[in-house]
């Protein structure tokens, strides 16, 4: 290791030999001093005022070379817009297919028939007591018109398709259904409900029908077998005609109303 003192000795001996060697400017009473060495200027100044006592030194120090800043990289070049590729436009989709409707087909004109009302629910009754017979109108012998024969003869053939056995013609209940089809044409109403008599149950009761079973069927037609191929298309109407419990039947047909010719039909159960 080199001593303080024998590195200090070097020093000067370098700066004295600089000196002698590199030039030094100097302007009036001002000396410039260029110094790239180790030493401070405090003691570069010192030892060169041993040299130049009248001097005003001035240190100066040589700055280093100035590194060169990196060159500016070049920026890639933008795509031209004609070279890139164009978004695909999305494709419409195609319509589903709508279910073709069927043509309608023209269905003939069926012919307006009378609503038949729904028959009221037989209840089975005990044994009425006998009523007082009400005054009925016209002659105790009842004789069937044509049109009342061929209603009752078609009730029976649906009775015997089933195995059932036939009613009898109950010729009170003939002329209960008469008045009650005569009252439903001078009244303009058609229900089973009677303004005049009630209930068809009622007008059998005052009339001193004794029955175990009941039941009424109403229609409004042109012609008998238009009335009776009504009253086997409805529900209510045909469970009448092919009821077991029946053993009685009443027909009775006045011209006139709304629909031509009205109809009645009066079951009843012994």
């Amino acid at each position: 290791m080199i001593s303080k003192k024998l590195r200090y000795s070097i020093s000067v001996f370098l700066v004295g030999l600089l000196l002698t060697v590199m030039p030094i400017t100097a302007f009036a009473a001002t000396r410039y001093v260029y110094y790239q060495g180790s030493l401070s200027d405090q003691v570069l100044v010192k030892i060169l005022k041993k040299i130049f006592p009248c001097d005003d030194l001035k240190i100066i120090r040589p700055q280093p070379d100035p590194q060169p800043e990196p060159e500016p990289q070049p920026e890639p070049e933008p795509v031209p817009q004609d070279l890139q590729p164009e978004p695909q436009e999305p494709q419409p989709e195609p319509d589903p297919q709508k279910p073709q409707k069927p043509e309608p087909q023209p269905q003939p004109q069926p012919k307006p028939q009378p609503k038949p009302q729904p028959k009221p629910q037989p209840k089975p009754q005990p044994q009425p007591q006998p009523q007082p017979q009400p005054e009925e109108p016209g002659s105790d012998v009842v004789t069937l018109t044509q049109d009342e024969q061929k209603m009752i003869n078609l009730v029976n053939q649906e009775r015997q398709k089933y195995g059932l056995k036939p009613l009898e013609v109950d010729y009170q209940l003939v002329k209960l259904a008469r008045m009650k089809s005569q009252d439903m044409v001078d009244k303009n109403y058609f229900s089973h409900q009677s303004p005049t008599y009630g209930s068809p149950f009622d007008m059998m009761k005052n009339a001193g029908v004794r029955y175990r079973w009941a039941g009424e069927n109403i229609a409004g037609a042109g012609s008998t077998d238009r009335a009776h191929t009504a009253l086997m298309n409805s529900e209510g109407h045909r469970a009448n005609i092919l009821n077991a419990n029946f053993t009685h039947i009443g027909v009775g047909i006045v011209k006139g109303g709304p629909y031509g010719m009205m109809f009645t039909q009066m079951f009843i159960g012994k």
